[in-house]
């Protein structure tokens, strides 16, 4: 079950209900129990009768009686009501959708200001779930794509980034990053291309967005998204290599141009398919990072540390940390939070010269600073391989999420 969070039922749906079964008698009790806890006593539903085994026309919920009507006119809702025209409006899950697929669908279906309907976010799936790419085009990606492609973003997103927007879609579209230290975008690349994948009756099955440099030596694939559909990120994957030629290297997930929170390389552990198919045109693995996340508070009781040297940073806007002794140092870059999310970008120490301490203390500081601006959850990118600060992340309650890679075709493989 999820709720679009602001209640304030503008969009088109007010969130979605993915129950285990069509058995209405046990299902529609446990969807009544939550809502009630949420929005107050339910007094009826209205449904899509044909979706169901058994339709009755009361349903006893913890003795009290539930209205139950047809809603036939729109097909994969469920209305429920608490007063007299009081109603929310929820997108269902059919019980046999796959995990992924109906994940997305109700991340969609909850987005506050959604405008798709049922049938327009469930149809897409529909056809992913039994996926071919016959019948299918790639065209430019269009102003009405935009609902579409903001689901496909947020159905890969990972833990801790937040639901990517408009404004975080338009940047991309136009090549300008969102600020991080790490590996960032490429100033000498032309206007990037945004491409979507749809099926004959238009619905968006995939995105691909890709450039060329202006000397024209290298391409860049900047960000795609299918679902982790294998017919349809490969048909993407394949489209983006035709547009960029074959005579050129070409490097994926290189740059911090994907839309959300700006990750600099592919999420290898929550999109396995695009690696795959990735390494099966001939892509090899760069550069990593590690993506960690913390949903505490920093300890406050950390103390500060007069080896750390903060300086301010304007790309992006925080503070530049350096810490330093005789024989080590060791450096992160702490972005200002936003919304209560801070970003952390760790490069450590020089390898073989790391020092505990000194790492410790860095950390700290940065988790000060992060505090003073009202930070509650944080994340940290850990450049390349840090595997001796493990431990030191760990017990400052920093969980592994994810491994970021980007990758390089130097030639043309048979595609």
């Amino acid at each position: 079950m999820s709720l679009e969070p602001t209640l304030t039922r503008d969009g088109a749906l007010d969130g979605a209900w993915w129950p285990h079964s069509s058995d209405l008698h046990h299902e529609l009790p446990v969807l009544v129990r939550f809502l009630e806890h949420r929005l107050g006593p339910i007094l009826r539903v209205r449904l899509d009768t044909a979706a169901w085994y058994d339709v009755p026309a009361h349903l006893l919920v913890d003795g009290r009686f539930v209205r139950v009507s047809g809603f036939s006119a729109t097909p994969n809702t469920i209305r429920v009501i608490r007063g007299s025209q009081d109603g929310f409006m929820l997108l269902v899950i059919p019980p046999h959708t796959a995990g992924p697929i109906a994940s997305a669908a109700m991340s969609t279906a909850a987005r506050t200001g959604n405008s798709l309907s049922a049938n327009e976010i469930l149809a897409p799936f529909d056809l992913l779930a039994h996926p071919s790419v016959s019948g299918m085009r790639m065209r430019r990606y269009q102003d009405s794509d935009r609902e579409a492609v903001l689901a496909l973003v947020d159905a890969d997103r990972l833990p801790g980034q937040p639901s990517c927007t408009s404004h975080m879609l338009d940047q991309a579209m136009t090549g300008t990053s969102l600020p991080g230290p790490g590996p960032g975008p490429c100033d000498d690349i032309e206007h990037p291309r945004t491409d979507v994948l749809v099926n004959p009756y238009g619905h968006v099955a995939g995105a691909v967005s890709y450039a060329t440099h202006r000397d024209r030596r290298a391409g860049q694939i900047l960000w795609l998204h299918g679902h982790e559909m294998l017919d349809v990120v490969a048909a993407l994957v394949r489209h983006a290599l035709h547009r960029l030629g074959g005579g050129a290297p070409v490097h994926a997930f290189a740059t911090a141009l994907a839309p959300g929170l700006g990750l600099a390389g592919l999420p290898t552990g929550r999109r396995p398919v695009t690696r795959k198919v990735l390494e099966n045109a001939g892509f090899v693995a760069r550069d990593s990072w590690r993506y960690l996340r913390r949903t505490t508070p920093s300890d406050p009781r950390a103390p500060g540390c007069p080896m750390v040297e903060v300086v301010a940073s304007t790309a992006p806007p925080g503070w530049w940390l350096k810490a330093r002794d005789d024989d080590a140092s060791a450096e992160l870059v702490a972005q200002e939070p936003n919304d209560g999310l801070g970003v952390l970008w760790w490069f450590g120490a020089a390898a073989g010269h790391a020092d505990e301490e000194l790492e410790r203390a860095l950390l700290f500081q940065a988790d000060a600073l992060l505090r003073e601006h009202a930070a509650s959850e944080t994340v940290l990118y850990a450049a390349g391989d840090p595997e001796p600060s493990w431990e030191l992340f760990e017990a400052a309650g920093f969980a592994k999420i994810d491994h970021l890679v980007s990758f390089t075709r130097l030639y043309a493989s048979a595609d």
